[in-house]
C-alpha cells in the first residue's frame, strides 16, 4: 500500500448505488472511538441504518479492535453503537483484535468482555462469541461470514474448516483481525517475519508458551489451512495494521478460485493520523447488477467525505456471479 495525501470530495460527488446493486459494510478498528469518540462511532453506525435501503445494504462487518483496553466503559460505547444495527435489523458479525483480550487491552490472555456486551449466534462454543459465523442471504446468493478471534488457534481454525465443508453453496468470507499486511501480503511469521510489525505471534499470545502451544495463526497460515482449501471463499478482511492501513491481494489457490484479501484501517495512528480518533472512516463493498464488479469506496459519515485515492477507491472483477448461490 503506497502512502497517500488526504484527498476528499465533496458530498455532491459521492457516489450514488447502481440499479440492482447491493452492499455491505466494513467497520475498521474502532478502539479509539470507543475510548474517546464514541460520537464518531455512533455516526458509523447510525449512516448504516439510515442508508440502509438506498444502497441496499446486507450486513455490516467489523474488523476487530472494538475497544483500546478492554475495560467496561469502552464496551458500553460499543454495544452503545452497535445497538443503532441490531434495532434497524441489519445482519453483522464482529470479531475481537488483541486489544480486545487480557489486562487492559494487551493480548496476554485471550480473556476479553467481548462475550459480556455481544452475543453472537452459531459461536464455536456457546457463550463464547470471539469465534462465530453469519450467514445471509441476498435474492438467490447465499453468503457464509466465518469471524475468527485475534492469530486463531489451531482448534479453531480446525472448526471454521468444518464450518465451511458444511455450507458448500455459499460464498464465504473471512473476518480475522490481523491477516494482511500494509505491504499488499499476507502477515508471515516464518517469512517476513518480525519485518511485518504486530504480527500476532509477536504478542504475548504468541511469546508465552502456554498460550502459544494452543497455536497462534497468521495471514500465511490462514491461507495455507484454511482459505485456499475451500472454493467458496472469496474474500478475507482486516484491520489491525497502522502505516497507511491499507492492503490489496488477490490470490489464486492450487484449487483454481480468486481470492481478494483486503486490510482497511483508519483507526488513531494510521498515516494521515486523522482527527477524532481516526475520523470514523469506513468501507463500503458494492457488489452490482451483473454480479461480478464490486466497487469498494471509504467514507466518513463523520466528516460526510469520500476518499479517492487509488487504493480506497476502486473496482474489482470476482471469479463468480455473487448474485447467484456458489456453484464450484
Amino acid at each position: 500500500a503506497r502512502q497517500t495525501a488526504w484527498a476528499s470530495t465533496p458530498a455532491l460527488a459521492a457516489p450514488r448505488p447502481a440499479p440492482g446493486s447491493w452492499s455491505f459494510v466494513l467497520l475498521p478498528d474502532t478502539q479509539c472511538y470507543s475510548e474517546s469518540y464514541p460520537d464518531v462511532f455512533m455516526a458509523q453506525t447510525e449512516w448504516i441504518a439510515r442508508q440502509r435501503q438506498a444502497r441496499n445494504i446486507q450486513f455490516v462487518l467489523h474488523l476487530g479492535d472494538i475497544t483500546n483496553n478492554n475495560v467496561h466503559p469502552e464496551w458500553i460505547n460499543a454495544r452503545r453503537a452497535m445497538d443503532v444495527l441490531r434495532q434497524a435489523g441489519i445482519p453483522h458479525l464482529l470479531v475481537p483484535g488483541n486489544h480486545d483480550m487480557g489486562t487492559w487491552g494487551n493480548a496476554d490472555s485471550r480473556e476479553s468482555f467481548f462475550s459480556d456486551y455481544f452475543i453472537q449466534r452459531n459461536a464455536r462454543v456457546g457463550g463464547e462469541s470471539e469465534n462465530a459465523f453469519l450467514r445471509v442471504t441476498v435474492g438467490e446468493a447465499k453468503f457464509l461470514i466465518v469471524g475468527l478471534e485475534f492469530g486463531p488457534r489451531d482448534k479453531v481454525v480446525d472448526w471454521a474448516n468444518e464450518i465451511v465443508a458444511k455450507y458448500p453453496d455459499h460464498h464465504a468470507i473471512l473476518v480475522t483481525h490481523a491477516y494482511m499486511y500494509s505491504d499488499d501480503q499476507r502477515f508471515h511469521w516464518t517469512g517476513p517475519g518480525k519485518a511485518q510489525s504486530w504480527n500476532p505471534n509477536a504478542y504475548p499470545v504468541g511469546t508465552n508458551p502456554a498460550l502459544a502451544a494452543e497455536g497462534v495463526n497468521d495471514g500465511e497460515a490462514l491461507w495455507q489451512k484454511l482459505v485456499s482449501r475451500h472454493r467458496q471463499f472469496l474474500f478475507t478482511f482486516n484491520g489491525h495494521v497502522l502505516n497507511d492501513g491499507i492492503g490489496t491481494l488477490e490470490s489464486k489457490a492450487p484449487l483454481g478460485h480468486s481470492v481478494h484479501q483486503m486490510l482497511v484501517n483508519y483507526q488513531c495512528g494510521v498515516t494521515p493520523d486523522r482527527k477524532k480518533g481516526g475520523g470514523g472512516f469506513l468501507r463500503l463493498v458494492e457488489v452490482q447488477a451483473d454480479g461480478r464488479t464490486v466497487n469498494i469506496s471509504d467514507y466518513s459519515p463523520y466528516y460526510d467525505q469520500w476518499l479517492t485515492e487509488p487504493d480506497r477507491k476502486f473496482t474489482i472483477a470476482v471469479d463468480r456471479d455473487l448474485n447467484k448461490p456458489f456453484a464450484p
